[in-house]
């Protein structure tokens, strides 16, 4: 450690010295300065002019050289030139010729017929659909006077009278839409073949009723009706 610090202070020192004398060689320098002028100034012809050093310019040095300008060359398109042709004159056209006129008689052109479209067919609406109360009415109507007339033309056996024989003979049998009736048969019997046989003959005398009523739109009707045959009740 002492040993750096007598170097550091060596350095230092030696620093000093050189800077101290460098100090006093400029001094020097500055004071024979003007000797030196003045022998210039001696040496110098006396015809040659005296530059005073107040005039003296010193030029600044040149500005740093700019890059060449490159020019770009642009090639105009050359557009041709349009000379206009001279119009032609044409020679007037000649007048026509006005041709006769030959009078002509009319032609009568025939108009074309068109036919009237056909009439289009009537609209028929469907009758509205009768209701279920109407339809019973009418069925119960029907059978009730068929009944009523079976009553009315049936025969009491002479036999079955004496006999005191009563029943009730269940006929069935088919109607037709114009009222004719066919297929008869007995359907249930009154346990005297006297009585069934007068009830078969009563709806085979009978052999046509009414139409069947439109308004029930059948075409065949198989119906069954009863025929009571009593002695105190007599013909009913």
């Amino acid at each position: 450690m002492t040993q750096k610090r007598i170097y550091s202070a060596l350095s230092f020192n030696k620093a000093f010295y050189i800077g101290l004398a460098v100090a006093i060689l400029i001094h020097i320098a500055t004071l024979l300065n003007p000797y030196f002028k003045k022998q210039e100034i001696s040496t110098q012809r006396p015809d040659s002019p005296v530059m005073h050093a107040e005039k003296v310019y010193i030029a600044p040095p040149p500005p740093p050289e700019a890059p060449p300008v490159v020019k770009k060359v642009v090639r105009a398109k050359i557009i041709p030139k349009v000379v206009e042709k001279p119009v032609e004159e044409q020679p007037p056209e000649p007048e026509p010729i006005p041709k006769p006129v030959t009078e002509t008689a009319p032609v009568a052109v025939a108009e074309p017929v068109v036919e009237a479209p056909p009439p289009a067919p009537p609209v028929v609406k469907e009758p509205p659909k009768p209701s279920a109360d109407s339809v019973k009415m009418v069925t119960r109507t029907y059978l009730r006077s068929l009944k009523k007339q079976l009553e009315q033309i049936k025969d009491y056996p002479a036999t079955a009278k004496r006999l005191k024989q009563e029943g009730t003979v269940r006929v069935r049998f088919t109607i037709l839409a114009d009222g004719k009736i066919e297929q008869i048969e007995v359907s249930e019997s009154s346990r005297y073949s006297s009585l069934d046989n007068s009830a078969l003959e009563a709806v085979a005398n009978m052999g046509k009723f009414q139409p069947i009523p439109k308004l029930l739109e059948k075409e065949r009707w198989r119906i069954e009706i009863p025929i009571q045959y009593k002695l105190n009740a007599g013909r009913s």
